[in-house]
Formats: C-alpha cells, structure tokens, sequence
C-alpha cells in the first residue's frame, strides 16, 4: 500500500442507549421506580393543571379586555352591561370543538394584525361570522317561550332651565309562542318566526328586503320601495347563492347588548336621575348633553370642554357660581368620567359609531323595517300589503307625566279593547269623540288620564310644517311619534332626520 494515500476511515460505531436493568426483586430498585414515578406524577399533574388554567385565562373576559390593546374599549362598556359576569366565549365561541378550533385560528389572525398595527379603528361591527344567537344566547334565554308584559317607566329629563322631570311609562309585550293557544306575538314573534332580510350596508341598518315563512313553507317577501323598479326574483336568488340573506336572530335587535355605548341623551338622564348630577343647576341636562355629542379627537380636548362648564355658570349665573360651586365641580368630574366611559378617541370609538336597535331612538332600530316603505308586491306589480307600522303591536302608548305631574304608578287597563280601537289611528282620531263617549273612556283609563302632557296642550302654529324641527327641539324628549304614529319623519326625510346629531 502506498504510503502517501490517506488511511480508511474508521468504521462508524452505532450509538446505542445504556443498558437498563430494573429488578423488581431488588429493595434500591423498587425505591427508585417508586420515587421516578412519583416525581413524574407531579409533573404530569402540575402540566396539566398549567395547562387548564392557561386555558381558562385565554378563555377569560380579563385575557380578551386587557391583552389585546384594541379590545379595552369593549372591555370597558362589557364591564358596565347586564352581561359583565358572564365570559366572553360563551357568546362570542360558544360550546362545540369546532368553534373552538375556529375561534383559536381567527385570534392568530387577530394577533398577527395586533403586532403589524394592521386592526381597524374602531373595531367593525357587527361581527359577521359571530355564530348564531340560538347556540349561544338561548342557552341561558328561551324568547320563544311566552312572557308576559313588562311595566317600563323611563325617566327623562327636559333641556329648559329647570332640568324638569319627565316620566315616560309604557307597557312592552314581549310575547312570543303561546303554547296553549298555539299563537305568536308581541316582540318576540321576531324570533318564533322565520323572518329573513337583505341589507344594504355593513352595519344591517338598512333593509332591501325582508321575508317571512308561511306556515304552509312559502315566503312572503317585503321589498323597499327603492327595490320595486329592480329585477326582484334575481335579486334575491344571487342574494341567497352569495350567503348575504340573514336569519333574524337575538342579535339583530340587541346588536350591543355587552358592548352598548347609551347616546349623551340617555347617560345624563341617568346621571342626574342618580344624583350624581344636581338637577338644581340651571340648564345643567341641555348644557352635559351639549358637550357630549360632539366627537372629540382626543381626551384633551373633551376635558377642556367639559372644564368650560364651569365658566358657563361664572359668567351666566354668577350667583349659582358662587353658591354650588361644590355641585358644578361634582357635574364636571361626573361629566369626565362618563366621557372615558363612553369615548375613545384612539380607537375612534363613541356612541355614533355602533348604532344600537333594540330601541328606535336616536338610532333606526325598529323603523329599519317597521317604516311604512316595505311592501309586497303581487303579480301585477300592485301592492298588497305593508310591514306594520303600528307601535301598539310592541307596546302600549307612552303615558308622559312632567314636573309635578310626574306618574307614581301606571295605570292598568283590562277587558277587551272597543272596536274603534283595533286601529291604531285612534290615538288621532280620538279627538273628535263626544262628551257623552269621554265619559266612557273613563271608565278604563281614569280621569287624570287625558292630562297626558306628551299629548295635549300641545300649541301647533299655522307654519308648523315648516317650523316643526325647531318646535321639537324646544320640547326636548317630548316625541312627535306619540300622537303621529303613522306618519314617520323618514316619510318626508328619506335621508335621514339628524336628530342624534341636533339633540
């Protein structure tokens, strides 16, 4: 062999594991097997308990609300509704493994867009493939089964000096299926019913169509008068291919029901009904109201302008300055801490921005449909019939009481309905009846009924027509709707009213 070639590499040795031998047999061996199995015991069940507490704080209200930056403002308003003890995976995931995976792929998504500061602002609403309300919501609320009606009285307060009192009481039916008489009504007929919808935007607020299935399975179709001059059977037939026809659920009324941003309007009243505002400080409700409409751009400016209250009372009523001081200070601090309550200008979220339909002011809410321009359509392209826009179906007329004729207790009205009631126009037309007849409406609603203030010693002047904005403007909360049941302001203002941006 050449001496100069390179010697043969070395034959490569196979590693193999130490040779382990346990005898039973053996006392050090049984020690030692006893003690490795119970170190590994320990580790199991530290792992697995890690594990599911990891797991429960993932799942958790505080994880979603303090973790992710852009959800504090979610947080915020979930830790002041109705729902605050409840964790936000059961609505917003549910049970089942599959939401479960689903839900986990979409937050790594949403944690990605977190790290490159690539999330929208405000976060979009609604969520469109939040899982339906009946895997979730109806686990702990049945709105098919039948309730009985609810008492509401709300509490209102006028924008005239005195701050005056207003008290609205009303009668809600709820509704739903009856089983003994096998009928639906009431509110929640919505949801013991198939009621379908098209809509025109992202928030669901307006409506192209609206459908509901007949018992005998057809579908009786309600189409916006925008829609009538259209190809309607195309339209709908694409609207189902491209999944954008919506099942009417829990949601689509009480779209904001953890996360409600309440409107200027309804927290000061609260405020003030609370206590935490003085009521005796002279135009204090239109003055907070005043200053909390307007969308500030950052928290600086809304505390400056909520500091010039203070100003306000200095140089218009320099006696009140000098003798509430104490109570101005309390309106402006309470006024601070409602605004961080209800405004974030980082994620440009306030209360214009989701607008919230389990009511009908200041938003749309129940008039998206219920507004006397969806109708159906027969054959001949003649109309046929009109989605309902009688209040009374959902509840009764408000009964208002002001100042010192505030309501202590709602009336109670029982027996059938006369005849001339079953149309809701007599709430118009009533006004025509006979001494004679007024004595039989007494006989129900009780004498001090017609001093209802929402709806007489009303003054209309010659030009109301043209002067109404301004009219109802100066009466505060006092709605039109109450008398005009069947004439909506949308009627003449297709394009909205602006009465959320002109309180």
């Amino acid at each position: 062999m050449n001496s100069s070639q390179p010697p043969p590499p070395a034959r490569r040795r196979w590693l193999r594991w130490p040779k382990i031998t346990i005898d039973l047999g053996n006392p050090r061996h049984r020690r030692k097997l006893l003690a490795g199995f119970l170190v590994m015991s320990v580790i199991s069940v530290a792992f697995l308990i890690g594990s599911y507490e990891a797991y429960s704080y993932t799942e958790s209200a505080e994880f979603c609300g303090t973790a992710c930056h852009p959800m504090a403002p979610q947080f915020t308003r979930y830790q002041a509704s109705p729902h605050a003890n409840i964790d936000c995976a059961k609505c917003h995931i549910g049970p089942g493994a599959s939401f479960f995976v689903k839900s986990k792929i979409d937050g790594l998504r949403q944690v990605y867009a977190v790290l490159v500061d690539n999330y929208s602002r405000p976060i979009a609403s609604p969520v469109h493939d939040l899982r339906p309300a009946r895997e979730t919501c109806e686990e702990c609320h049945t709105p098919t089964s039948f309730t009985d009606n609810i008492i509401k009285n709300i509490m209102h307060f006028d924008n005239d000096e005195a701050n005056t009192p207003v008290m609205s009481t009303l009668i809600l039916k709820m509704g739903g299926w009856e089983e003994n008489t096998g009928t639906s009504q009431g509110i929640h007929w919505h949801i013991t019913n198939e009621v379908y919808y098209i809509a025109a935007d992202e928030q669901r607020q307006v409506m192209l169509w609206v459908g509901v299935r007949e018992p005998d399975g057809s579908m009786k179709e309600f189409f916006a008068r925008d829609m009538l001059n259209i190809a309607r059977t195309s339209f709908v037939e694409q609207a189902w291919q491209e999944g954008r026809v919506r099942r009417m659920d829990c949601i689509d009324c009480h779209n904001r029901t953890a996360h409600l941003i309440p409107a200027p309007e309804r927290v000061v009243d609260q405020a003030i009904a609370a206590g935490r505002i003085s009521r005796d400080l002279p135009y204090i409700r239109a003055k907070a109201v005043e200053i909390l409409t307007p969308v500030y751009t950052s928290d600086a400016d809304a505390m400056e302008a909520i500091e010039g209250l203070r100003e306000f009372y200095r140089v218009g009523y320099p006696a009140i300055f000098g003798q509430k001081r104490a109570e101005i200070d309390a309106a402006i601090d309470e006024l601070k801490r409602i605004f961080e309550q209800t405004n974030f200008p980082e994620m440009q979220l306030n209360w214009r921005t989701n607008p919230d339909n389990e009511r009908h002011t200041p938003f749309l809410g129940c008039f998206r449909c219920h507004d006397g321009k969806h109708v159906s359509i027969d054959e001949a392209g003649n109309e046929v019939e009109t989605i309902s826009v009688k209040c009374n179906q959902c509840h009764t007329v408000p009964i208002v009481g002001r100042g010192d004729e505030l309501l202590l207790e709602a009336p109670v009205i029982v027996g059938s309905a006369p005849a001339s009631h079953v149309d809701f126009r007599w709430t118009v037309e009533h006004r025509s009846i006979t001494e004679e007849e007024q004595q039989g409406c007494n006989e129900c609603h009780g004498q001090a009924f017609c001093s209802n203030d929402a709806c007489h010693n009303l003054s209309h002047p010659p030009d109301m027509l043209y002067t109404h904005a301004e009219e109802y403007r100066k009466r505060g909360d006092q709605v039109c709707y109450t008398c005009h049941q069947d004439i909506l302001c949308t009627r003449c203002h297709a394009g909205g009213t602006g009465v959320a941006e002109n309180p």
